[in-house]
């Protein structure tokens, strides 16, 4: 919306020609509805929540829709109920190769500890898990985890029994002894661990593949560059107050995570959270670093089905909406 002095000349000169009921008709004056993004509930994203609590992302241009899952998120893009949604980059490539046309715009984070897989007492390895039912998130990012984890001794998933799961009923069928493993990410790691769940993998064994993104359909990135630069500075002042103001941030971030304010810090050491220059060097021109995970993913997504066809690569990055410099 143009604001300033032109836009209170502009106004006085309709209103002295009583013209104001022309207002609605002018293109700068129309306001945009907000720029919708679905984010469920992961220590990445969260960080928007606060920073939506505290004023600084607006709700008049950006609106958070709660999901309880990447696939309800994933969901929501397809429907077209969100504009933009938290994603892994697997789950972007896979929502591409079934023609929904979306690009990152912003690295929210690298797992680097922060995805597992959990099982029972007496399973102490992956490659015990033969046999075994084994809970997973099966159209998101955990059925790339488990197969990834299943390769590094030689076994498939043809030789366990997969058991779908949603993040909300994880804990369910946890106690209701219908799992012996579950593959399955912050909150949920701390809170199965408490009901006697431990880690046989985690993605400090796959360095660099399990990246989380903020991607948006491709169709409004001009239209909504404003927003988009906007959720970008707060969510680099939320990062900058977590890192200078740690003990205050996890108490902010505890309830929706349903966590206490230790767990929460706990969950942050398995995170990288890239600044701003770490974030262009992921997403900008044809050197992008993500571009390098996209040619290390692809064969094996495609491999294991979760691709029909090569990935395109055209409009998948862009960067032009990150702040020049960190907070």
């Amino acid at each position: 919306m143009l604001t300033g002095t032109w836009l209170t000349t502009r106004r006085e000169f309709l209103v002295g020609l009583g013209a104001t009921v022309l207002l609605p008709l002018l293109p700068g004056c129309v306001q945009r509805p907000p720029l919708r993004i679905a984010a469920h509930p992961w220590p990445g994203y969260e960080l928007l929540f606060p920073a939506r609590r505290e004023g600084w992302l607006s709700e008049e241009q950006v609106r958070l829709v709660e999901t309880s899952s990447a696939t309800a998120s994933l969901e929501t893009l397809e429907r077209g109920t969100a504009d933009g949604a938290c994603l892994t980059l697997d789950e972007l490539l896979r929502a591409r190769d079934k023609g929904l046309q979306l690009t990152a715009v912003l690295v929210f984070d690298i797992s680097a500890g922060a995805d597992h897989i959990l099982a029972r007492p007496g399973i102490s390895s992956i490659s015990q898990l033969m046999g075994k039912r084994v809970g997973v998130e099966r159209s998101a990012l955990g059925v790339l985890v488990l197969d990834l984890a299943l390769q590094t001794v030689g076994l498939d998933s043809s030789q366990l029994t997969m058991v779908p799961m949603t993040p909300d009923n994880h804990h369910q069928l946890w106690q209701a002894g219908q799992v012996d493993a579950v593959v399955c990410y912050e909150p949920i790691v701390s809170r199965l661990q408490r009901a006697g769940a431990h880690s046989i993998f985690d993605s400090r064994s796959l360095p660099g593949m399990i990246v989380d993104l903020l991607v948006v359909r491709t169709d409004l990135l001009e239209r909504y560059k404003r927003q988009l630069r906007s959720l970008a500075d707060a969510r680099f002042r939320a990062c900058y107050h977590l890192a200078h103001n740690p003990q205050d941030a996890a108490y902010k971030l505890a309830g929706r995570l349903k966590l206490s304010a230790g767990d929460v810090l706990d969950a942050y050491r398995g995170l990288e959270l890239p600044n701003a220059g770490a974030n262009r060097r992921y997403l900008a021109g044809p050197g992008a670093q993500l571009l390098t995970t996209v040619q290390t993913l692809e064969p094996i997504m495609r491999r294991h089905g979760h691709l029909k066809q090569p990935a395109s690569l055209e409009g998948l990055f862009d960067a032009r909406f990150l702040p020049a410099k960190d907070f």
